[in-house]
């Protein structure tokens, strides 16, 4: 019998993840504040591309989990640390980290040292544009990774329960592989758009923006090489296709700013600088834009 199956975090992600999975196996949603109440009260829609309405199980953060859980954890990076320290984990408590980002694997380390972790890369275009509802634009692919033999085997197990609920997920050689491929994007993107207000196709449409966007891989690249990950020109060019299908899109970077919420660029361009630090390496243009 596998582990019950909680989705912590109830955003555009987590929400996304729930419906499908909750198509294959039982799934609780953990949510906090007023949110418990009403996705109890009146579920949720997917809208756009995907469509349906969802009822789930949802309990609030501050409930106890049960003594053996497998938890995909959807909230954002910059509340990955908090929300950690907020549920009581063990080491049988398996960690699904879905954040997009460099050094999540090592945050969750810090804070739950004895939960096994399974590094998750959701490439989807989905946001929340009602408290309710996931606007569903595309989904690309979601990509596995586990270091830890104790987190193999789930691992493993997430890989079928996800390709069964339908998605296009792969399995990569390690952790930190997962992590630099998936940061390439908003690496690129991100910061720059946000920086000047501008949707995402702004990289493609400006030729400087585009080409400060290729300075920003190539010091990425250099980065990720000195951390062991080798980083090929397709997944670079990858980027840039991605950023045409999501041309018309306000990055949720910008969306931060415009609310006047923290970003999560300590996990992005600003994490790329301090690594280059560390390795006597120097990456100006990620500096310049994380500053």
């Amino acid at each position: 019998m596998p582990p019950p199956l909680y989705v912590v975090g109830a955003g555009a992600v987590g929400l996304h993840l729930a419906a499908h999975l909750s198509r294959v196996t039982p799934v609780t949603l953990v949510a906090r504040g007023p949110r418990v109440a009403r996705l109890a009260r009146e579920g949720f829609d997917l809208s756009g591309a995907e469509q349906g309405h969802h009822l789930l199980p949802v309990v609030d953060i501050d409930e106890p989990l049960p003594a053996v859980a497998d938890l995909l954890l959807a909230v954002k990076a910059i509340d990955l640390a908090p929300t950690l320290t907020q549920l009581t984990l063990g080491p049988q408590h398996t960690l699904g980290l879905c954040q997009t980002g460099l050094g999540i694997a090592a945050l969750a380390r810090a804070h739950a040292p004895s939960a096994p972790r399974v590094r998750i890369a959701c490439w989807f275009g989905a946001g929340l544009p009602a408290p309710t509802v996931v606007r569903v634009s595309g989904v690309a692919a979601l990509e596995l990774a586990a270091d830890e033999p104790a987190a193999l085997h789930a691992r493993d197990r997430w890989h079928k329960l996800l390709l069964a609920a339908g998605y296009n997920v792969r399995v990569a050689p390690s952790v930190a592989a997962c992590e630099w491929r998936r940061s390439l994007l908003p690496l690129a993107v991100s910061g720059l758009c946000a920086a000047f207000g501008e949707r995402n196709g702004a990289i493609l449409d400006s030729p400087p923006l585009h080409a400060l966007a290729r300075e920003l891989l190539q010091e990425a690249r250099a980065v990720a090489a000195a951390e062991g990950v080798t980083l090929t020109d397709e997944d670079l060019e990858r980027v840039f296709v991605s950023a045409l299908n999501s041309r018309d899109s306000r990055g949720a970077m910008l969306q931060d700013l415009s609310r006047g919420e923290a970003t999560e660029m300590p996990f992005l361009n600003l994490a790329v600088a301090r690594m280059a630090a560390r390795h006597g390496l120097f990456a100006p243009v990620n500096a310049v834009v994380a500053r």
